[in-house]
């Protein structure tokens, strides 16, 4: 028998239809609205966040201006504020109440912190139907930067004078960089003497003129050898001497050729030589530009900060009677005369003044087990092992210390040596990186119009990793 078709109720068919609004009304609706009206509050929360990180950086960064802390965190909250505005603009898919907040709360020392707290008020589309017209977005961001302590160690040797301005410029680009009140900078020039013309202090742009590193640095000239592992050595000295392990410390060096003057304890006078005093003479060894000879015995510290005087190739005190200081200065080529050899035999002799080693990465020939004195090119590769061993020593003592020192290293012109320059710095692409030790940074300038923006890419660079 065939059953006949139900007919729908027409009383069902509005239940389910009000039941179906019902549930379109209070529950599909405002689920989809509060994913969509969601959506659009993560959007605007993940902008808010990056600019909140931009804002704290931006601001740890800017600590770098102003003469007094006030000043500085004034700058630091300026700065801030102008990178939130320019992220999180009012209006901007209808946001309101952009606001930001920037304090600078209490830190361990040497360490400022800065905190960035932001917020704004997000606009709802469908949440409107349950009340809610804006939704509050927060964010926060925080940076530290650490003080620092810098050693600017700058060849100014002869090769340099054409470019003598430039350079000027450019080490002022540099220290303005930093803060006086919170960084702490100290300045080593060198050419055939070597000199600590800034011993590391904190006032070093607003000390009274001629005594602050601005003035200085304008007062350079370039003159003489490179005398290279001296001043190098020189400048971890005075970092150890300040012995802040909470700190950045770095040494930044400049040069523009090879380590070629060497600082000397023990130069055995010849019993034949004329000198009148035939004891052993602590000096400067010097090889000409071109390897063709040997200078006299010269001065090593140069007595007062810059200018150095021209030419600083002058004899030592006590070297009366001998061949070398009867040549004019700056062409003094008579060394063999009057000094047995660069060093005594035995390789515990092999040393500088600092007791670096002189043997090493680059040959260095012997001649009865001493390192001959009328050898230019063997002084220049003892000097570039003394540089190359004084930085390798520098890293283990300054880890061993808690120091860990940081050396950058800036290359100028058509005869620097790329290679030493990164193993001093200890770059990822030097032939000896140590990943144990503090990785620093190689930058090279071809020409004088690339100087400052060497110097200034080091700056930041050293401020980066502050933070």
């Amino acid at each position: 028998m065939r059953r006949k078709p139900v007919q729908p109720n027409p009383k069902e068919r509005g239940v389910v239809l009000l039941m179906t609004s019902v549930l379109l009304m209070f529950l599909v609706i405002p689920a989809v609205g509060l994913a969509i009206d969601g959506g659009i509050a993560f959007t605007v929360k993940s902008k808010l966040q990056a600019s909140s990180d931009a804002a704290a950086l931006a601001a740890a960064r800017s600590l770098s201006r102003g003469l007094d802390l006030a000043t500085q965190q004034a700058s630091a909250s300026a700065t801030a504020t102008r990178f939130f505005n320019a992220n999180i603009q009012n209006g901007w898919m209808g946001l309101s109440n952009p606001t930001i907040n920037v304090t600078f709360p209490p830190a361990p020392p040497k360490t400022t912190i800065v905190n960035v707290a932001t917020a704004v008020d997000v606009p709802t589309y469908f949440m409107r139907i349950a009340g809610f017209s804006t939704m509050h977005v927060t964010g926060s961001g925080a940076a530290t930067r650490r003080d620092v302590n810098v050693e600017l160690v700058v060849d100014r040797s002869g090769s340099l004078s054409g470019a003598c301005a430039a350079l000027r410029a450019a080490g002022n680009t540099f220290v303005q960089s930093f803060v006086d009140g919170r960084d702490r900078l100290g300045l080593i020039t060198f050419g055939t003497t070597y000199h600590s013309d800034f011993d590391p202090a904190m006032d070093f742009q607003s000390r009274t003129a001629p005594n602050n590193m601005v003035t200085m640095l304008n007062n350079l000239t370039c003159t003489g050898g490179t005398n290279a592992a001296a001043a190098y050595w020189l400048a971890w000295q005075k970092l150890l001497a300040i012995n802040e392990p909470g700190t950045l410390n770095v040494i930044v060096f400049f040069t523009d050729g090879y380590p070629n003057t060497l600082t000397m304890n023990r130069l055995q006078v010849l019993g034949s030589s004329k000198c009148i005093n035939h004891a052993d003479q602590s000096g400067v060894i010097a090889p000409s530009s071109d390897l063709s000879a040997v200078f006299g015995v010269m001065q090593a510290v140069e007595s007062g900060p810059p200018p150095a005087p021209i030419p600083d190739t002058r004899p030592i005190a006590g070297s009366s009677g001998c061949a070398y200081a009867k040549s004019p200065p700056g062409s003094l080529t008579s060394v063999a005369s009057d000094i047995a050899a660069l060093t005594y035999s035995g390789s515990a002799n092999q040393v500088d003044a600092n007791g670096i080693s002189l043997l090493g990465w680059q040959s260095v020939p012997m001649v009865g087990g001493r390192i001959p004195i009328n050898n230019a090119s063997a002084i220049q590769n003892a000097g570039i092992n003394a540089l190359d061993n004084a930085a390798q020593q520098v890293r283990t003592l300054s880890a061993a210390n808690g120091l860990n020192v940081v050396t950058y290293s800036i290359g100028f012109g058509t005869d620097v040596y790329p290679d030493l320059l990164k193993r001093i710095a200890n770059t990822t692409d030097s032939m000896i990186y140590d990943s144990t030790k503090p990785t620093g940074l190689y930058v090279y300038a071809s020409d004088s119009s690339q100087l400052s923006a060497a110097f200034a890419r080091i700056a930041s660079d050293i401020l980066r990793i502050s933070k």
